[in-house]
């Protein structure tokens, strides 16, 4: 008989990955108590209130929402693929140096047969690189599913994933491509690394995973998503404990027994997943248990921040003509953009990501009015972290960024936008550090190296008995179909090796 405070899996953090897992345990007849420090469960994934206006804090879309998708299959195996409206994203357009790419419908495919229009002579290149990306799509779909005999003959079925374990994007774009349109083209990715240190398994997995066939977005907003998974953990006999953060993860002979949370409850269980960063992990741990998981995490590299603006404006934008998504790219060199990030500096004319998520969904504000989000990649070191410690000058600094990316959004995409603006508000790397945990606000969890995809990122399973860690610091790679697919993962290995309590 279980004590009242005793649960069969705690999952500490309510991002993706949790939820995910979370939900699918529960439905499995799980008792599954979530704790989450925020007032709200998320992670990245979530939508706030400002008013009337309902924002959306990072995402712009998500992929394999089709019948059949990857994240399709993840909300059916936990009976919401008719819990949420997915609105097809149609019309995008990204803006370079020189060129531009604009398409009506469709996802990848249809963005490379606008790659080949604009550069015929790059065909057998584009022929090439799309049939690269469904070998090692196909192949990463039946490591997924990996049977005893595939194990023994490893090397003769997954040739792919051996060859390019350690190839970068810019090792494929250089050979098969020889123009730096189109290579800027081909990597315009939700990632912050370039070309030169991202692993083109991580993009040919997410291209035929998440982006093949067009991005989705939920009908009132990215939070839906969550709110949903929430809801599934809940109606199965789950428990969310909500501005409740661990302190301490308790041991009993080097096995995971419970937590301690910071207002001094505690809470037993002889399974924890943890939805948090590896290193804020490592330090709940009694200091003898460190070793093995501090050894790993001293070794990782995270993913570039970001900084977002939010916005709202009575321009008549649906009549304007722009499409739900632009991607602005002003500096044609990514190793240098990447390389001056990395110093702790932001380019004088930054690359703009751009969504107006009411030109899909009318009800995120009143009538009349829409919502703007720009998103733009940056470094946590920024101005030495944005002048530490002094308050003052950290919102100072803040609304001069916020006023430069106003004036490049009115200069190059919507005219006249200063002057009809109803809302605006603002997140830096420190703010998403603050609200998610993420160490160094970083947007992504672990960067996408070759060093760090595959297995090659922490396990779930970690060497503490009982101790199980999900999330985009985890395999098998970041985003949020790569978070989900974590949590998804976790959880089927949780239920072949534990005996349901």
């Amino acid at each position: 008989m279980k004590r009242p405070n005793q649960t069969d899996a705690i999952v500490m953090g309510g991002g993706m990955g949790g939820l995910v897992a979370g939900a699918l345990l529960a439905r499995m007849g799980w008792k599954i108590l979530l704790l989450e420090k925020e007032k709200q469960v998320g992670g990245y994934v979530v939508s706030f209130k400002r008013g009337d206006f309902t924002f959306d804090a990072t995402g712009s879309f998500i992929g394999g929402c089709e019948e059949g998708g990857t994240f399709h299959q993840i909300l059916k195996e936990i009976g919401l693929q008719e819990a949420i409206e997915f609105i097809p994203v149609g019309r995008i357009q990204n803006l370079y140096p020189g060129f531009e790419v604009h398409i009506e419908a469709g996802g990848f495919s249809a963005y490379v047969d606008q790659l080949l229009t604009l550069f015929p002579e790059e065909e057998r290149g584009l022929k090439e690189y799309l049939s690269l990306v469904k070998r090692i799509g196909d192949e990463v779909k039946s490591y997924s599913e990996i049977t005893p005999i595939r194990k023994v003959l490893f090397p003769f079925y997954f040739k792919n994933l051996i060859r390019f374990h350690r190839t970068t994007h810019q090792k494929i774009l250089d050979r098969l491509f020889k123009t730096g349109e189109i290579k800027m083209a081909l990597h315009t990715l939700p990632v912050t690394d370039p070309p030169s240190r991202l692993s083109f398994l991580f993009v040919a997995t997410l291209i035929s995973k998440a982006l093949m066939e067009g991005v989705f977005y939920p009908k009132g907003g990215m939070g839906k998503v969550t709110e949903a998974l929430a809801k599934a953990l809940l109606h199965a006999g789950g428990e969310i404990f909500l501005q409740t953060e661990v302190k301490q993860i308790l041991l009993k002979d080097g096995k995971a027994k419970g937590v301690l949370t910071k207002d001094g409850r505690v809470f037993e269980s002889p399974l924890i997943l943890s939805n948090i960063n590896p290193n804020h992990l490592v330090r709940m741990l009694p200091q003898e248990s460190r070793l093995s998981l501090e050894k790993q995490g001293r070794q990782f590299e995270y993913s570039l921040s970001c900084f977002v603006l939010y916005l709202a404006t009575d321009l008549k934008l649906r009549e304007s003509g722009l499409p739900y998504f632009t991607y602005l790219r002003s500096l044609s060199d990514l190793e240098e953009e990447f390389r001056m990030m990395q110093r702790g500096e932001i380019p004088k004319n930054p690359t703009l990501i751009v969504s107006i998520p009411t030109l899909l969904d009318s009800s995120l504000a009143p009538e009349g009015q829409h919502l703007i989000k720009t998103l733009i990649v940056c470094p946590y070191h920024y101005l030495e972290r944005w002048r530490a410690g002094d308050s003052e000058t950290y919102h100072r600094i803040k609304e001069e960024f916020s006023q430069k990316i106003l004036q490049q959004l009115e200069s190059k995409l919507i005219p006249g936008l200063k002057e009809h603006l109803l809302f605006s508000e603002a997140a830096t790397p420190v703010t998403l550090e603050r609200y998610t945990g993420n160490e160094q606000g970083a947007m992504y969890g672990l960067a996408s190296t070759p060093e760090q995809i595959v297995n090659r990122r922490p396990s779930h399973q970690t060497p503490i008995p009982g101790l199980f860690q999900v999330g985009h610091y985890t395999r098998p790679s970041h985003g949020i179909v790569g978070a989900s697919l974590s949590g998804l993962f976790a959880a089927r290995g949780i239920l072949q090796k534990i005996k349901k309590p």
